[in-house]
């Protein structure tokens, strides 16, 4: 298994490991208590995704964003040869910036810690994601006021997020297959 795998297993095998990789935020809230921002169409579909400085020889993920209900994004991740990982998020405006709120969906219905990813469309059909990452928030107060207020500070800082993927909006087939 070459470096680059265990690397993408470690900071993601997934988003599902993504709250539980070194160096990846996690926290018992999101930046808002409900969903403020509505459902942005330009994210929903079916991606594959890479990570930032994949090896050649590296396997993408699909990553399929449906529209959930209540202003939310039902979020799939399938990894080649694994079971697909459940996911709910919700959109957060910070400083002009949209971040999403992200929280594990376990089958059994248990939920995981938030983390807070950083979409940017870099063209229509071409997504870089970032995650906040752990040394950017260090010291700050657990509240959400707190952690709003320090990432607002930090939105211009390159510290504030880690690389996470890049993705490529695949073309959907006629019926868009239901999430996991």
């Amino acid at each position: 298994m070459s470096r680059r795998r265990l690397r993408w297993g470690a900071c993601a095998a997934g988003l599902v490991a993504l709250a539980a990789a070194p160096g990846c935020y996690e926290s018992d809230f999101p930046l808002d208590p409900a969903p403020r921002a509505e459902v942005d169409p330009a994210w929903l579909g079916t991606w594959r995704c890479l990570p930032v400085e994949a090896d050649a020889d590296e396997e993408p993920a699909t990553l399929m964003i449906r529209r959930g209900p209540e202003r939310r994004y039902d979020i799939g991740w399938q990894e080649s040869g694994k079971a697909p990982d459940r996911y709910e998020a919700f959109a957060s405006t910070v400083g002009g910036a949209p971040l999403f709120n992200v929280q594990e969906v376990k089958a059994t219905g248990e939920r995981g810690k938030w983390v807070f990813l950083r979409p940017a469309l870099l063209r229509p059909a071409v997504l870089h994601v970032q995650v906040v990452a752990d040394d950017a928030l260090k010291g700050v107060e657990r509240s959400p006021s707190a952690l709003r207020q320090a990432i607002e500070r930090q939105l211009s800082s390159p510290q504030l997020t880690m690389d996470f993927a890049v993705c490529v909006k695949a073309k959907e087939p006629a019926a868009a297959s239901p999430l996991p």
